[in-house]
């Protein structure tokens, strides 16, 4: 099966499919050039606000810490030993054969 042949553009047409074309390409360009910018110039802005408190938030904690913390330390010599939570000791008067119940 063959397919007809197309009839050939004629010149105007093929000048302006070739305009409208560059011109969709160009306005793409456009666009996203202007929304690239919209985008940066938000995002600065946005870091800049950021920064700007973070650097009082540091001037904060830097004013209120001390230079040096005080206080008294021990050192252990070992670490303490884990108790197996699973193997508790019952208390002393639930083991007395008073407390236990008869079936």
């Amino acid at each position: 099966m063959t397919l007809p042949p197309l009839p050939k553009p004629s010149w105007p047409s093929r000048l302006g499919l070739a305009l409208t074309s560059m011109l969709a390409v160009v306005a793409g360009f456009a666009i996203a050039s202007l929304l690239f910018a919209v985008l940066l110039v938000a995002g600065l802005a946005l870091g800049g606000w950021l920064w700007w408190h973070y650097r009082r938030l540091i001037r904060r904690a830097r004013n209120a810490a001390p230079g040096f913390i005080e206080g008294e330390y021990t050192v252990e010599p070992a670490q303490p030993a884990l108790t197996d939570q699973r193997t508790l000791t019952a208390p002393r008067d639930r083991i007395s054969r008073e407390s236990r119940r008869v079936p």
